[in-house]
């Protein structure tokens, strides 16, 4: 059997690597998305959680997705309960959220500063 994306032909044992990064920046998909909005997943918030795919697709799906969205719910709700965060210096700007393009995306450096809450 033939196997084609988008109308074209991909060889057997053909490796795949999706543009994860493109796929979440799509503007025909994504209100605005090179801006930090949290409240875009939110039910209404202007973005498609169908075009969400931090864990990969298909075949390679990764099986621990519903166990890894529950902690990293858990451990970021605990985290901003606990303390608040703020950056090292008032004259520092506030992290750049670009990033750096590799293998996967990963956050340029910072400093910032936890600060407990008070209970």
């Amino acid at each position: 059997m033939e196997k084609r994306i988008a109308g074209h032909f991909i060889p057997k044992n053909t490796i795949i690597i999706p543009n994860l990064y493109g796929a979440h920046h799509d503007l025909e998909v994504w209100d605005d998305p090179y801006s930090f909005k949290p409240e875009r997943f939110l039910e209404g918030g202007g973005g498609s959680l169908r075009a969400l795919i931090p864990f990969g697709g298909g075949a390679r799906l990764c099986l621990g997705e519903a166990v890894a969205k529950m902690e990293m719910f858990l451990f970021t709700a605990y985290l901003l309960r606990d303390f608040q965060f703020l950056p090292a210096s008032k004259e520092e700007p506030l992290p750049d959220l670009r990033g750096v393009a590799s293998v996967v995306l990963k956050v340029k450096p910072y400093t910032a500063i936890a600060h407990p809450r008070e209970q």
